[in-house]
This record gives C-alpha cells, sequence and structure tokens, in this order.
C-alpha cells in the first residue's frame, strides 16, 4: 500500500494541520504555485481519521485503519449477499472473485471510505424500491458524511440516477408502480446534504472540474484497464460472470438493477479506479439471481447447514474478535517500537528527505510528481512543493510545464526562473538530473540511487 505513490503523505501533512490548528483550509496551504487559490477540501474528515491513526500507532496504524475499512465494507457486502441468495458458499467464491478484482486500487486514501459509503447507499435505495419507505434523515445524514469523506459522493447521485431510470422506465412499460416522488425527494435531500461541508458548492466544483484529456490520459488510475496485465484477469473474469449469471438465472432483475450494473461497469472500462465501484455494486445483485438456480442434493444440504449455522450474531462478534484481536497485535508491536510499514525507500526519496531534514534549504524548490505528497508529509510547512500529485487542482497548465522541466526540453530554465525556483529534488536518473549537472548554473548537493539534490548557484 505505500509502494505505489504519494497521496497518503498529502492527506497526512492536512489532517495533522487540521489536529493542530483546529481549522479546515479551504486554499491552498502545500504548494507555492497556486498558495492561497481555492482547494475545496472535500477529503477533510478522512484526512483527520487517518492523521488521528498515525498519532496513535505510526504508518502501522494508517495501514491498519485502511485494511479495516475494506475488511468492514466487503464484510457488510457478504452479509447483504447471503442474506438476498441463502447460498453463503456460492456468495463467498463471488466475493473473493470481486475481492481480487477490486484490489487493484487498494491504497490507503479517502477513497476507501467512498467503498464503504457506496454500499450503505445501495442498501438504503434497494430498500426504497422494495417497500417505499424513505428516511429522509438517514439519507441526508449519509450523503452530508460522504461529501466530507471523499469526492466519491458524486457516485451517489449516479447510483440513485440509475433507480430513477429503473423507475421510469418500469413506470413506462410495465406500468408497476412508481416510486418517482420518493426518489425525487431523496435526490433533493441529497443535494442540499452535499453542500454541508467548509466550502459549499466547491465540493462539486472540484470534482465536476477535473476535466482536462491531457491529465486524464497521463494518469494510470484514470485510464481505461489495460487487460494485458496479470492483475486485470479477475476483473475480466469478474465481468464475464456478470453476465452469465444472470443470463443462467431464471430471476428477473429490477430495470433499476440492470442499469446499475451496466453503469457502473462501462464506468469501470472507462476508468481503471471506478472497478472496485463497479465490484461492491454488482456483488449482492449476481449473489440474488443465484437463488433460482437449481440446486440440489449434497450441495443444496451443505449451502443450507452453513446458512443456519452461519447466524447475523455469530458472524458478528466473530468479525469484532478479530478485529480486537489485530488491534491489540498492532498495539502490541507498536509498544516495542517495531515498525511494520514505511514508505518505500526505492520509490520515495526518503534517505534524501533525511539529509534535507539536516541540512535544509532556502527559497522555491522543484521536485518530482509522485513525490509531491511524500515531501509535504515531511518537510510541510516548513517547506511548500513545486506540485503534487492532486492533477485535478494544479490543472492542465502546470502539468505540461512540470512535464517540460523533468523531460528537459528546449527552455526548461524559462520555466524553473518563472517560478523562481531555488533547487530541486528529483530522480537521479532523469533527464533533468543529467542536464543540471552539465549546466554550471546548478551545484550538485546530494546524491543516492533514488533521488538527487541540485541548487542553483548564485
Amino acid at each position: 500500500m505505500l509502494s505505489i505513490d504519494s497521496d497518503l503523505g498529502r492527506h497526512l501533512a492536512l489532517g495533522e494541520y487540521i489536529l493542530e490548528t483546529k481549522s479546515i483550509p479551504t486554499q491552498d496551504i502545500l504548494s507555492y504555485t497556486k498558495l492561497g487559490e481555492s482547494r475545496p477540501p472535500y477529503e477533510w474528515a478522512s484526512q483527520v481519521l487517518v492523521a488521528t491513526a498515525n498519532r496513535i500507532a505510526g504508518l502501522d496504524g494508517v495501514i491498519f485503519f485502511s485494511g479495516l475499512i475494506i475488511a468492514i465494507t466487503f464484510f457488510l457486502i457478504y452479509k447483504e449477499s447471503v442474506k438476498v441468495s441463502q447460498l453463503p458458499i456460492l456468495s463467498i467464491f463471488i466475493l473473493l472473485l470481486g475481492l481480487a478484482a477490486s484490489s487493484v486500487h487498494w491504497l490507503p486514501r479517502p477513497h476507501l471510505f467512498t467503498f464503504l459509503m457506496l454500499h450503505i447507499w445501495v442498501i438504503q435505495l434497494e430498500k426504497i424500491r422494495k417497500s417505499g419507505h424513505i428516511n429522509v434523515w438517514l439519507v441526508g445524514l449519509i450523503i452530508m458524511i460522504w461529501a466530507n469523506l471523499h469526492g466519491g459522493f458524486i457516485f451517489g447521485f449516479i447510483v440513485w440516477f440509475a433507480y430513477l431510470a429503473g423507475d421510469v422506465w418500469e413506470k413506462i412499460f410495465s406500468n408497476k408502480q412508481s416510486n418517482m416522488v420518493n426518489l425525487l425527494r431523496i435526490g433533493g435531500i441529497s443535494l442540499l446534504a452535499s453542500v454541508i461541508t467548509p466550502d459549499g458548492w466547491g465540493n462539486w466544483l472540484a470534482v465536476l472540474g477535473n476535466n482536462s484529456s491531457y491529465i486524464l490520459q497521463n494518469t494510470s488510475e484514470t485510464m481505461s484497464p489495460n487487460f494485458h496485465e496479470v492483475g486485470m484477469f479477475p476483473f475480466l473474469l469478474f465481468l464475464g460472470v456478470t453476465i452469465i449469471i444472470p443470463s443462467i438465472s431464471n430471476t428477473k432483475l429490477p430495470v433499476s438493477q440492470v442499469f446499475l450494473m451496466a453503469g457502473m461497469a462501462m464506468a469501470s472500462l472507462l476508468v481503471s479506479r471506478n472497478i472496485p465501484l463497479f465490484i461492491i455494486s454488482t456483488v449482492p445483485i449476481l449473489c440474488g439471481c443465484l437463488k433460482s438456480l437449481n440446486l440440489e442434493g449434497f450441495w443444496l444440504n451443505l449451502e443450507k447447514r452453513i446458512n443456519d449455522l452461519q447466524s447475523n450474531l455469530i458472524s458478528y462478534w466473530v468479525f469484532i474478535a478479530i478485529v480486537v484481536f489485530s488491534i491489540f497485535m498492532v498495539s502490541k508491536y507498536h509498544s516495542y517500537q517495531i515498525t511494520i510499514y514505511e514508505f518505500n525507500p526505492s520509490v520515495f526519496p526518503v534517505h534524501a528527505t533525511d539529509w534535507l531534514q539536516e541540512n535544509p534549504q532556502t527559497g522555491n524548490m522543484f521536485n518530482e510528481f509522485n513525490w509531491g505528497g511524500y515531501l509535504e508529509y515531511r518537510l510541510f510547512p516548513i517547506q511548500k512543493v513545486f506540485l503534487d500529485s492532486q492533477t485535478d487542482f494544479y490543472g492542465e497548465s502546470l502539468m505540461r510545464e512540470h512535464v517540460h522541466v523533468i523531460s528537459a526540453d528546449l527552455g526548461w530554465e524559462d520555466v524553473l526562473n518563472k517560478y523562481q525556483v531555488e533547487w530541486a529534488i528529483i530522480n537521479s536518473n532523469s533527464p533533468l538530473a543529467s542536464a543540471m549537472e552539465r549546466d554550471m548554473n546548478w551545484s550538485h548537493l546530494y546524491q543516492d540511487e533514488v533521488a538527487v539534490v541540485y541548487r542553483k548557484s548564485k
């Protein structure tokens, strides 16, 4: 979880700032290139939670907390799947396939809260579809919490639209009783609840403002899935299962569920980071289709026995016991000052940052794109970054300038002069490092296998 990108560092830096100052910044405080510009804090609650976990048990606490959110989410998905299918063994097989497929985006970031909130939200809409009953306060509370945890709250509205469209379809073509009034009420309540944030409508503007094709096409997680990668095979298999199970089942799916699965599948095929959201919304539906399969003999008896044995009370207590035991083990290790998790020193400038803390540099810094969050984690507030990996905030223009410099393209010095850059921490093997080594205007201060530090000569 700590070997891919440095987003966690940014969240820890901001969470620590909020805890220290008891204030939630709505403007940029992390970079000097965008300092003071509007930066809606749509993840502030998540940042406070991970920073608290970091205070309690360091990065071990953060990773444990992240794993716990994933565990709770898929435990609840399993419980719902067994509830609708009464087939625990087949349900666990589908869930395990879903786990494998969704694990491509298991990172210690606020988006993990969207995993949990999405499942809770779908369950609420399912209850409304079946009973027509609406709990106004609960609906509003879910969206309000979600909107302060992560920008993925927008998927709550995508799911809501799928249920609304399904309701309209069935009213027109099947003449079924409509829930449209209740669904429209939910939409209105949710919209109002989504702006109960430190920056009001800023959350919406930030989430919808990331529409640069250049950024989307040059960020790995916003690209389409690459099915040539081995890690994508479980997702490809899950897509096949999503088509096969409803086809062989005698269950007629509600149109809203069909729209939900189709919409989420499309979203995951367009943007790979949406794969877990597709899995989370689809697993219970597929398990519900299993109920109509003609199972006989030994297998059916085995399913019934396990289902009878696995009462709600027992399974919840087992889950709680496992969590408590895990907390105890993490605490035990932490009490002996044994660290399990750390940022990967072969990916991030761990040793270079150690040197910078002992030899602090003055003036504006230029840094690698994927190191921004890590440098914020280690050096903020003393040092502000050129940029971090929140590309939707920094925008296409600055991203292009960064690529221009890091590639050492003609005129790279002009960009650094524009932003009054005094020193740089960059990859040792980058074209920019080679260019600075040859340039008499830059002095070589530090180097290891990962990072090199240069300073502009006076």
